[in-house]
C-alpha cells in the first residue's frame, strides 16, 4: 500500500504541480492548502503529506495519519466541486472505491482518501 498511495502522490504532483509538489524524498509531498479546507495566515501555504509507513499508521490508528488523510480527503474533494464533478464512495470487505462523473472508477483502498485520490488522478489524466 506505502507504494501505491507514493504512486499517487507522484502522479499528482506531476500531473498539477500547482496543487502537489515532490520534495527532496520519495515519500515526502507538499500539497497546496486551500482556504476553504483549512485556514492559514498564508495564500501560499503547503501542508506536507508523507506515505511513509501509511499501512502500519492505519493499523496502529496513529492520529497524525489520520488528520493528514482527513487533509488530503477535503482537498481533492474541494478540486472535484470546483471542476463541478461529483464524487460518489463505495464500501465493501476490499476497502473504499471512489467513482467521479459516474465512470473515473478508484481500485479498493483502505481508506476514502486515497480511493479519493486514485479516482482525481483519473480525472486530470482524462
Amino acid at each position: 500500500m506505502n507504494a501505491t498511495y507514493q504512486q499517487l502522490l507522484h502522479k499528482w504532483a506531476t500531473l498539477a504541480p500547482d496543487q502537489c509538489l515532490t520534495t527532496n524524498r520519495d515519500y515526502n509531498f507538499k500539497v497546496k492548502i486551500l482556504p476553504t479546507v483549512e485556514k492559514r495566515n498564508s495564500s501560499e501555504a503547503w501542508r506536507l503529506i508523507s506515505s511513509e509507513n501509511i499501512a502500519w499508521r492505519l493499523d496502529s490508528g496513529e492520529g497524525l495519519v489520520f488528520s493528514q488523510l482527513n487533509f488530503l480527503l477535503l482537498t481533492v474533494m474541494h478540486y472535484c466541486a470546483v471542476r463541478h464533478s461529483s464524487i460518489q464512495f463505495a464500501f465493501d470487505e476490499l476497502g473504499v472505491s471512489a467513482t467521479i462523473c459516474h465512470g473515473l472508477k478508484s481500485q479498493a483502498h483502505p481508506h476514502p482518501a486515497i480511493a479519493a485520490l486514485d479516482a482525481y488522478i483519473q480525472l486530470l489524466e482524462f
